[in-house]
């Protein structure tokens, strides 16, 4: 015990004497302590005669010399069964800084406990060391200060010892446990995460699992949550960043948290706009022929007792648009697409193809469809618009029988009409085919003129080969796929150089590492960018999964110039 003495003596004296105002040499099991070094500014001589360092550190705080903001994180030493597990954890070096009163002058200083590596209860001495901050770790306390404006929580987290420190905790409303591992579960149950959350954050902050995935990769971790406010639940975003002095043998991390409400209900909104502008009929704005094909699918798969289905087909498009023109064949169309809104408020409606139109519904009867298709024929008349229909139902996972005896009806509805309607079937039969290409064309250039106005561009993009289809390409990317063999990742380098600011490629390097991307689409479901071109004009970039099975790599980027 004698020559361990000696050698800790000459440690300090050797490596630690000139660098702190204040050393003691501590017994952590009993809490004896002599101090080494004592320089006048930091005697504290009132407290000298306490029993053990930790009734020397609690006076200090009960004496208001260490300032009432810092004083529970530096209460925390003067227990003693927490101090123990620290040391003797294998935690060599433990650093903790606070602000106290030096006379009438508020200073920073740096707490350290410093122990040997054979440190244990049957050798329990360490160092106690105190000293005024230095010139980089102000410095350092400053840039905090300033990202405590963006975050309400902040610590440093050491999952080898399984303890934290706190640089900023808002009130959690409950006592807080020693271990990190017990302030996550704790938080959660207080109830302070959405209940549909909990599993994914408990997942997220199990203590052993993050050992794991940070020794596997010291990526960045990140998750998002809904979070208790005294508004209700909010949004809330949680970063875990490994430190400078990270090691596998030390996991040190520091852990952020910040309110991305506002934020995360925009994406979700940006989201639900793309997918129904996706989903919806440019010209109609019935659903499309996609959203039928999904919806039916889940209908089939669904619990619905039954399905009823109208198939409805417009009398005379092809006439109109032949005699007065595409514009008045668009408003008949639109005017039969109102009118199905109309009496059909509460069930699906669909335009599937250029004149044909379906309904479906889960909760009216088939003679009930039937009453109401009555209906929009009449009042279709008042326009001088004619239409055609069939009804059928059934069970939802007959919907190919369903949807087949509805469509011949259709068809048998139509005969008869045009049967009362002379040669106008002729010249229907005669232009229909004319008519289908005509009529597709022109929903494509529709949807490519709307989308253009809103969009920069629209990308499928497969992050496993870098391809790339479009939704909407202005010429100049497609200039930059031809250059790059439609290499999409190659193009959106050149674009970067050509057109963007130089200050915002680093955020492209980002969204251009696919294996990153991947797992950040997986964690958030979407992303977004914002950054500036050299014309000065500024857009936004979100990304998204195109399809949520893992086996499917393909995202979406949509570019948006700035409103």
């Amino acid at each position: 015990m004698e020559t361990t003495d000696k050698s800790l003596l000459k440690f300090a004296e050797d490596t630690l004497f000139s660098a702190f105002s204040k050393l003691a040499r501590v017994n952590v099991m009993t809490g004896e302590f002599q101090f080494i070094k004592r320089d006048s500014d930091f005697m504290d001589d009132q407290h000298a005669d306490s029993p053990d360092i930790f009734t020397y550190i609690r006076r200090q705080v009960m004496d208001g010399t260490v300032l009432p903001d810092h004083a529970e994180e530096y209460l925390k030493f003067s227990r003693p069964d927490y101090v123990r597990k620290r040391v003797f954890s294998g935690e060599r070096r433990s650093v903790h800084s606070y602000r106290r009163k030096v006379g009438d002058v508020v200073k920073w200083m740096t707490f350290n406990i410093i122990s040997a590596e054979d440190c244990s209860p049957q050798n329990p001495y360490a160092l106690f060391a105190w000293r005024e901050a230095d010139s980089d770790t102000t410095t350092m306390f400053d840039a905090v200060s300033v990202l405590s404006g963006l975050y309400y929580k902040i610590l440093r987290i050491n999952l080898t010892t399984d303890t934290y420190e706190s640089v900023k905790v808002m009130d959690e409303g409950f006592e807080t446990p020693d271990t990190i591992s017990g302030w996550f579960r704790a938080f959660a149950e207080k109830g302070n995460v959405h209940p549909d959350d909990v599993d994914a954050y408990l997942e997220f902050t199990d203590i052993n699992r993050l050992r794991a995935v940070f020794k596997e990769d010291t990526a960045r971790r990140t998750i998002r949550y809904r979070r208790r406010s005294v508004h209700g639940f909010r949004w809330a975003q949680m970063y875990l960043f490994p430190s400078v002095e990270y090691t596998e043998n030390n996991q040190l991390l520091t852990l952020y948290v910040r309110d991305v409400h506002e934020e995360h209900i925009t994406e979700l909104r940006d989201r639900e706009k793309l997918v129904e502008l996706y989903n919806r009929d440019a010209l109609t704005l019935l659903y499309n022929r996609h959203k039928y094909n999904e919806d039916l699918t889940y209908v089939s798969r669904s619990n619905f007792k039954r399905m009823s289905v109208a198939y409805i087909d417009l009398n005379g498009l092809h006439e109109v648009n032949n005699t007065l023109g595409h514009e008045a064949g668009d408003n008949m169309l639109c005017t039969v697409a109102d009118a199905l809104k109309k009496y059909y408020p509460d069930e699906r409606c669909y335009r599937i193809g250029g004149d044909e139109f379906v309904v479906i519904s889960v909760r009216l009867s088939e003679n009930t469809v039937g009453r109401i298709m009555q209906e929009v024929k009449k009042d279709l008349l008042n326009d001088q618009y004619a239409i055609s229909a069939g009804i059928a139902s059934g069970l939802p996972e007959e919907k190919e029988r369903i949807l087949g005896e509805a469509e011949l009806k259709m068809r048998e509805d139509k005969a008869a009409y045009y049967r009362s309607h002379g040669d106008r079937r002729k010249r229907r039969q005669m232009n229909d085919e004319l008519e289908k290409l005509l009529s597709d064309k022109r929903d494509e250039e529709y949807f490519l003129k709307v989308i253009s106005k809103r969009f920069a561009g629209v990308y499928f993009v497969d992050m496993d080969d870098e391809s790339v289809r479009h939704i909407y390409m202005p010429d100049y990317f497609g200039t930059l796929l031809e250059q790059t063999d439609y290499n999409y990742i190659a193009a959106l380098k050149l674009y970067v150089q050509r057109y963007v600011k130089a200050e915002y490629a680093p955020k492209f390097e980002e969204l251009m590492n696919f294996d990153q991307l991947k797992k950040q689409l997986s964690e958030r479901g979407s992303i977004s960018v914002s950054y500036e071109k050299v014309n000065g004009k500024r857009l936004h970039i979100y990304i998204l999964r195109q399809d949520e099975r893992p086996e499917v790599n393909e995202s979406v980027w949509i570019f948006e110039e700035e409103s």
